[in-house]
């Protein structure tokens, strides 16, 4: 009787996790629909839509002249990182070996300011790439590369221990024609920002004009198959343990 008890507590755990998944994986399919939906109705850029959610498409103007750090790649804008990669046993036995990273130089440009002039009305708008950069959906010009020896630039942050080092690099080069999605913003002194919305629902990125419609059909995500395989496991063993106490 205790066996059928003990039995009966691990399905209902299960069942509860069940349940739980379903409703994240619900969660995760609307919030999906609901960026599709925002990104293919998104308005144009227009200055009368004042904190909306708008595209601006347009080119890249900057009177900055920087060099990336270490490729000495000529941009108006430049995001540089170094990862330090090395190996540690993993926490969980027979499991092999996980690797490590570490950010040991993170770099971008003195002025991150850009202007991108609307290409269907000719005006100016203020984009603070510091603010873009990082968003999870922007596409910037990059190059990465993986060497054993650790870039001069960081030189001071090498350890015995870092067997690997990843460069990461991103810019935006003098009239390079984006694509940028966010909140359009006017300031006290008349001039126009394009800004991340910070809501999940409303994606704020900057493309590439002609890498734009490739990065859309990549944020056209399915729901996340992690979900979708702790569903699955959930309910093979849940067959498992039902199938088990009947043969009990």
């Amino acid at each position: 009787m205790d066996e059928l008890w003990i039995v009966i507590v691990i399905i209902l755990i299960l069942l509860i996790m069940l349940i739980i998944g379903f409703i994240k994986l619900f969660f995760q399919t609307r919030l999906l629909k609901k960026i599709k939906q925002h990104l293919l109705n998104v308005p144009r850029f227009d200055n009368g839509l004042i904190d909306c959610y708008v595209k601006v498409s347009g080119q890249i103007k900057s009177d900055n002249l920087y060099f990336s750090p270490i490729s000495k790649t000529p941009c108006a804008f430049h995001l540089t990182k170094v990862l330090a990669l090395w190996k540690t046993k993993a926490k969980k036995p027979g499991t092999g070996m996980e690797e490590q990273k570490k950010v040991i130089f993170n770099q971008l440009s003195d002025l991150t300011q850009l202007e991108v002039i609307s290409n269907q009305s000719q005006e100016i708008i203020l984009m603070d790439m510091a603010q873009f950069a990082d968003q999870p959906a922007s596409l910037l010009h990059e190059r990465n590369s993986e060497s054993s020896i650790c870039p001069t630039i960081c030189q001071h942050a090498a350890q015995a221990k870092y067997k690997q080092y990843r460069v990461l690099e991103s810019w935006y080069s003098q009239a390079d024609r984006v694509i940028v999605y966010g909140k359009l913003t006017k300031s006290h002194d008349g001039l126009l920002h394009i800004k991340p919305t910070e809501l999940e629902a409303f994606p704020s990125l900057i493309c590439l004009q002609q890498q734009h419609k490739a990065h859309l059909k990549k944020l056209d995500q399915k729901p996340s198959s992690n979900n979708i395989k702790s569903i699955f496991y959930v309910l093979c063993i849940m067959l498992c343990i039902v199938g088990f106490t009947v043969l009990l």
